[in-house]
């Protein structure tokens, strides 16, 4: 009978520990799928009902990932909320990433600043050079300099961020170039449209739901 009674306390040891064990290291996991999926050199996040992890189920998410990247802008912080999340344990042991299944709210909110559009706006055309941006509530204004004609000139960009198709993209609404004699059709091919982030670099499943450029910031959600 005690050999019984020795197995019982042994599984019901193994069961109490793997309650307890398990919840933190798929924490771990799915903080882990995060900073992979948008190179955030810091992630704190905090679960609530965190033993139902191990059921895929999230009571409440709340955390801030910073200095990461979406697509091909960085992003100087994300935001993360959420309530009733539910998410594939498979997926996550399997291939260390996160995909939502179904949720009660959640949103991802990203704050973008001048320095990430420059950036973004340096890489996207090699014919621009000393590009410098200012973000004011609904408009993004780049100055640059370009060669053309054997000359250089000053160029001022005036773009927005939109989502098209699910997609994130940056495009010139005007570009103009004092003195140079050239009309706006002739400059727009300085700067094509530019493919900022796919859907799917986004974590957790989300898509983007809005993008809105303030004072100083563009601001970026996503949800499902």
């Amino acid at each position: 009978m005690w050999k019984a009674a020795a197995a019982v306390l042994i599984a019901t040891v193994i069961a109490v520990g793997a309650v307890l064990v398990l919840p933190s290291v798929m924490t771990q996991m799915i903080i882990g799928s995060l900073r992979q999926q948008t190179a955030a050199e810091d992630v704190q996040i905090s679960i609530t009902d965190s033993p139902r992890l191990v059921f895929g189920e999230i009571g409440a998410v709340d955390g801030v990932l910073r200095q990461g990247r979406i697509g091909k802008i960085f992003v100087r912080e994300l935001t993360l909320t959420g309530t009733g999340l539910h998410f594939d344990v498979g997926t996550l042991i399997s291939e260390r990433k996160v995909t939502l299944t179904s949720v009660e709210s959640v949103q991802l909110r990203g704050v973008v600043d001048a320095d990430a559009v420059r950036e973004l706006i340096t890489n996207a055309s090699s014919k621009f050079e000393d590009v410098a941006v200012t973000i004011t509530p609904g408009k993004v204004l780049a100055t640059a300099k370009t060669r053309a004609f054997g000359q250089t000139f000053e160029v001022t960009l005036e773009g927005a961020f939109s989502i098209v198709s699910g997609d994130l993209y940056y495009k010139a609404t005007r570009i103009s170039a004092r003195g140079m004699g050239l009309n706006a059709l002739s400059l727009d091919a300085l700067f094509p449209d530019v493919l900022v982030a796919r859907a799917d670099t986004l974590p957790l499943g989300l898509m983007f739901e809005t993008v809105e450029a303030k004072d100083g910031i563009v601001v970026l959600t996503a949800g499902k």
